[in-house]
C-alpha cells in the first residue's frame, strides 16, 4: 500500500515538470536532482501523427502544482465537438509519462486524462487527490518526491484505449499507471509538450 501511494504522487508529480513547457515562444522549468533513478528511458513518440494541431495556429498547455491538481488546455483543434458525457471513448486522451524517485526508490508512472472537444477546444482539470489516486498535496505528510523526467502528449479519441489499473474515483477510464508506463493510443498525435520555432 505504502508503495502504491507513493507511486500515485509519483504520477501526479509527472505534470509539473510535463506541463512547464507550452507550445509557442517561451518554455520554463525547475531543477531537481533525483534520489533514486529507475534506469529505464520515456517511451518513445511514435506515429501515427495527428492532423488536427496545427504549429503557430493552435495552441496547447498543461500545469500541474504540488497540490495534486492538474489542468491542460488545447486550443484551434481540427475536431467535431464530442457527446459531453465522459468514458464514452470519444474524448481526446492526454498520457503523461514521468520517472520519479522517494529516497533511493524511482518508479516509471504513467497518468492518463481524458477531455471532451467542445468547437475545437478540450479542457481538462483534475485533482488527482480528490480522486483517489494516492497524492498527497505537499504539506499534507505525503513523502519526499523528485520528478526528473516527464512528457505529456495528447492523442486524438481512441474508444479501443484501456482503463488504467488505478482509476479516478469520478471516471475510471482516467488514472494512473505505477510502476510502468502506459501504452500509447493507437489514435493520431495531436501535440506534445515542448516548443514551436517557426520562421
Amino acid at each position: 500500500m505504502r508503495v502504491t501511494r507513493f507511486a500515485a504522487l509519483f504520477a501526479a508529480i509527472a505534470l509539473l515538470a510535463a506541463g512547464q513547457a507550452s507550445a509557442g515562444d517561451k518554455s520554463q522549468s525547475t531543477f531537481t536532482r533525483p534520489g533514486g533513478v529507475t534506469g529505464v528511458s520515456l517511451p518513445a513518440t511514435t506515429g501515427p501523427l495527428g492532423t488536427t494541431f496545427v504549429n503557430g495556429t493552435d495552441s496547447g498547455k498543461s500545469k500541474g502544482d504540488d497540490k495534486c491538481k492538474v489542468q491542460i488546455q488545447l486550443k484551434g483543434l481540427s475536431l467535431p465537438d464530442s457527446d459531453q458525457v465522459i468514458g464514452t471513448g470519444d474524448e481526446v486522451i492526454c498520457v503523461s509519462h514521468a520517472s520519479v524517485s522517494t529516497g533511493m526508490t524511482g518508479l516509471a508512472t504513467t497518468a492518463v486524462f481524458r477531455g471532451e472537444v467542445k468547437s475545437g477546444g478540450v479542457k481538462i482539470k483534475a485533482d488527482l487527490f480528490v480522486e483517489g489516486t494516492g497524492c498527497i498535496p505537499t504539506g499534507g505528510g505525503g513523502p519526499s518526491v523528485s520528478q526528473y523526467e516527464a512528457v505529456t502528449s495528447c492523442y486524438e479519441p481512441d474508444p479501443t484505449y484501456p482503463d488504467p489499473p488505478v482509476g479516478f474515483m469520478s471516471d475510471p477510464s482516467q488514472g494512473i499507471y505505477i510502476g510502468a508506463f502506459g501504452p500509447r493510443p493507437a489514435s493520431g498525435l495531436i501535440a506534445n509538450t515542448g516548443l514551436s520555432f517557426l520562421p
